[in-house]
């Protein structure tokens, strides 16, 4: 095994050198020395022991990620989404030599505990309601990043990353409103407030160009009380009425197509699907999915900086707003 005094006896430095440049503790060494130093450690393939880093540093090196399923009958982490999410947010914090922690559907009493037990750096909460997220950060004394949040929140520990869903929303409801179509309807899987934000873009598009969308056509299928095949057969008497429907998610595009499919139903001949997201299988279903596209990866790297500036006690910014964009492809046809 490779020692610190190993790497210090070839480069001719004392073993205080080597730990400045493996604690990152560059002001006390020079670019020369520094690079030899590095160039040896990458040669010679040491590893440092992060517990006994952690000793000495008080950083664990592990940054929480938490995710909320809200729900018996929904499995986050078989969404396709959160997959992509993730393994962003890992490959991002990795190059900053921090390491993800998942923690699942927990109480906030439950996630504090956690975090503090493994001492973690700091937390990303994904898929979190509004007062959880209060709860954790306003108790949490360590840096607080949310991805995903409906809702503004000011808290000096606190960043939130949010994606422009009212915008989203908008550009699909005038785009089925170009393509003709006058008897929409929207699938959501939840009837909060502060979740509804791309259904108010969808209708606000339809309010301009002089149609009213009730809450008759915001299909809802809540997770929390029923599974999303049997709330699919439910409205299915009703949903299939109409000429195009805006799905909040990708992945109940796709369901929604599938069962459609089984129904004898053809899309878009019979009715144009739309979703939201971008996933990977949307490229690949058939037809291929129109879709809002959100940049994840531009979310993850976003997350991972501003977690980083705010343990290393810089400026960030709270609320952060990201853009979405209309990806056409062939799930949707002209009635015009």
């Amino acid at each position: 095994m490779v020692r610190i005094k190993d790497i210090a006896e070839k480069c001719g430095v004392s073993t205080a050198t080597v730990s400045y440049v493996i604690h990152g503790r560059y002001e006390k060494v020079s670019k020369e020395v520094r690079e030899r130093i590095e160039a040896e450690i990458a040669e010679s393939g040491y590893i440092s022991n992060q517990s006994a880093l952690s000793l000495v540093s008080r950083s664990s090196g592990l940054i929480g990620v938490v995710v909320m399923n809200h729900g018996e009958n929904k499995n986050i982490m078989a969404d396709p989404y959160f997959g992509v999410l993730f393994s962003y947010l890992e490959k991002e914090f990795r190059k900053k030599d921090k390491y993800i922690l998942v923690l699942l559907d927990q109480t906030p009493e439950g996630i504090i505990m956690d975090a503090r037990r493994w001492n973690l750096d700091g937390l990303v909460l994904c898929n979190h309601l509004k007062e959880m997220m209060i709860e954790i950060s306003s108790q949490y004394l360590k840096p607080v990043v949310t991805i995903d949040a409906s809702f503004i929140y000011e808290y000096d520990k606190l960043v939130q990353i949010f994606i422009d869903d009212f915008n989203g929303g908008y550009m699909m409801g005038q785009y089925f409103y170009d393509l003709g179509h006058r008897n929409v309807a929207m699938l959501d899987d939840s009837d909060l407030e502060v979740n509804r934000h791309r259904w108010r873009g969808f209708r606000q598009a339809y309010m301009e160009r002089g149609i009213v969308l009730g809450e008759e056509v915001h299909y809802i299928i809540d997770i929390n009380s029923e599974k999303f095949q049997d709330g699919l057969k439910r409205i299915y008497p009703d949903i299939k009425k109409h000429t195009a429907v805006f799905c909040v998610s990708d992945n109940y595009a796709l369901q929604l197509i599938n069962y459609f499919y089984k129904k004898g139903i053809k899309i878009p001949d019979d009715i144009s699907i739309a979703g939201y997201d971008d996933i990977a299988y949307s490229q690949f279903s058939t037809p291929e999915l129109t879709t809002i596209r959100q940049n994840v990866e531009e979310k993850a790297v976003v997350a991972v900086k501003s977690m980083m500036r705010m343990i290393n006690g810089k400026h960030v910014e709270h609320n952060v707003k990201l853009p979405v964009e209309l990806v056409v492809r062939k799930s949707c046809r002209s009635l015009i």
